[in-house]
């Protein structure tokens, strides 16, 4: 039992969260991104608990929670909307319950973002919204000590532009250049 108090195990849990959660965004699917994404913050919904930085835990787990029944209305062709509105205000009711102070505003506007962008389908949005989210829990990653879910969302940020640049980028400047020698001819 001791050793699941212990620093290592802290930073194994955070090990986990970060290679979880950089592979997330390298996925073109929905449900890659959704996935990975779950198992990431089930790690560091442990890891913050662990470093007694409970509003960071609770987001997390309730983020585990909400990226499971995003997927699955998903799957089913369904409308995420009820489900996202009835998320941010558990998000801001924990935030509530949990406050540590100002900080505690950095993972709950990171959580309010992420939930409007798992609840779409569309792997381009869910990159994008996923900017702000990744920038609030950089900060608040700082402020508890959290060294792995720091770099998992540093890494996490970077991959996203990466991916931005693969899925998006990329392929609108092949089209585009693909439609100008159409018109050329």
């Amino acid at each position: 039992m001791e050793f699941l108090h212990s620093e290592i195990f802290i930073r194994i849990m955070g090990i986990i969260g970060l290679v979880l959660g950089v592979a997330a965004f390298q996925s073109n699917k929905h449900k890659g991104i959704v996935m990975a994404k779950m198992g990431s913050e089930a790690a560091f919904t442990i890891q913050y608990y662990l470093l007694d930085a409970p509003t960071g835990s609770i987001m997390n787990l309730i983020g585990v929670v909400r990226n499971f029944l995003f997927y699955k209305l998903v799957e089913k062709g369904r409308s995420t909307k009820v489900a996202m509105w009835i998320f941010c205000v558990i998000y801001v009711l924990s935030a509530i319950i949990t406050w540590e102070g100002p900080e505690s505003l950095l993972p709950l506007i990171g959580k309010l973002c992420s939930t409007v962008a798992y609840s779409m389908n569309n792997p381009r949005n869910i990159r994008i919204i996923n900017i702000p989210t990744l920038t609030m829990w950089i900060v608040y990653n700082i402020t508890c000590s959290a060294w792995e879910a720091l770099a998992s969302d540093t890494i996490s940020l970077v991959s996203v532009l990466i991916a931005m640049g693969r899925f998006d980028i990329v392929p609108y400047f092949k089209k585009k250049k693909e439609n100008s020698k159409v018109l050329q001819k």
